[in-house]
């Protein structure tokens, strides 16, 4: 399987990146040299990429024009581990995921791509709610970005007002409340059929778990239920449209995989659905290897989400 990565013809004027999945795997991906394509990449990417792996990424910045962007996940995944305790198979995790802020200091733009929060709640017009600590602060992020890639021990970050303990407890947090409206999935016991019973039970569902992201976004601001119709609607229809509809289609692939293949359910999952939503950039390139990202298609125009392998590979390709 690999990816071919085609430049739009002249006459064709547009801005909007496509990755078409063909029947044989191989991957295409066509966009507007005129509005060279923004990649950014799962956390575990980054905590594995290598020498060759960094070249290749050089290479196709010099060929493609691409512009590499770290998310806040990416932050927040490595940050909240830079605490950890040394284990038998993790001896020094100071150094293991420090490395990956260096990684993105040297290689990316210093200043990371807006949060999924972010997007979200100006996508549907509720920015004027947004809660301040989703807001990025280019200074901010940029300088602390700086200070843990230039850092030589845990003890002088935490002089530096950095604490990892902080982006634990609020991975944490999200977790926990994730995870209850995975119960609440399972209690309901399948998936809807387009009967009226399980049609009612799973609608109640999504708006629970649309008040919880506006919730949440919001810091506690705004609910759903507070909404006007108008509101309401324009945060359903979010998730028919860039996204947005991945956002929802991952959910509904990660659901099936609990409901009906017995798949653990994990915290972490929710973070990997909220990097979808920066796909509302509609010239994006998400790039991982975790599996179920690949296991549904969701078309040209939204799945824009390639495989690390596939995308490293192009580098050597005229």
């Amino acid at each position: 399987m690999t990816i071919v990565i085609k430049k739009v013809k002249k006459n064709q004027k547009r801005k909007i990146l496509t990755a078409t999945r063909q029947a044989n795997g191989t991957v295409l991906i066509d966009y507007d040299p005129a509005h060279p394509i923004q990649v950014f990449f799962d956390t575990n990417v980054l905590l594995g990429l290598n020498p060759e792996g960094i070249q290749a990424l050089k290479t196709l910045e010099t060929k493609r024009g691409f512009t590499y962007r770290y998310s806040i996940l990416n932050f927040v995944e490595l940050g909240s581990h830079l605490g950890d305790h040394p284990s038998k198979t993790n001896k020094n995790p100071f150094r293991k995921y420090k490395v990956a802020f260096e990684k993105m200091a040297s290689i990316f733009e210093p200043v990371p791509l807006p949060s999924p929060e972010t997007v979200f709640m100006k996508a549907v017009g509720l920015d004027h709610y947004l809660g301040p600590k989703w807001e990025v602060k280019p200074e901010k992020w940029s300088s602390t970005l700086k200070i843990i890639a230039d850092a030589q021990s845990l003890d002088e970050l935490r002089k530096r007002n950095f604490n990892p303990e902080h982006y634990k407890k609020f991975r944490m947090e999200d977790g926990k409340w994730f995870l209850k409206f995975i119960e609440k999935a399972k209690d309901i016991g399948d998936l809807p059929d387009h009967s009226s019973h399980l049609d009612i039970k799973w609608e109640k569902f999504l708006w629970q778990f649309y008040n919880f992201l506006i919730c949440r976004a919001s810091s506690e601001k705004i609910t759903f239920r507070d909404m006007g119709s108008d509101e309401q609607n324009r945060v359903i229809r979010f998730f028919s449209g860039p996204g947005g509809s991945m956002f929802l289609m991952h959910f509904v692939h990660l659901l099936k995989k609990i409901l009906y293949d017995h798949k653990n359910e994990d915290a972490n999952d929710f973070y990997d659905m909220l990097q979808l939503l920066t796909l509302r950039d509609e010239n994006i390139l998400f790039v991982t290897d975790d599996r179920p990202f690949h296991q549904y298609y969701g078309g040209a125009n939204n799945h824009r989400v390639v495989s690390w392998e596939m995308f490293r590979k192009t580098a050597s390709l005229d």
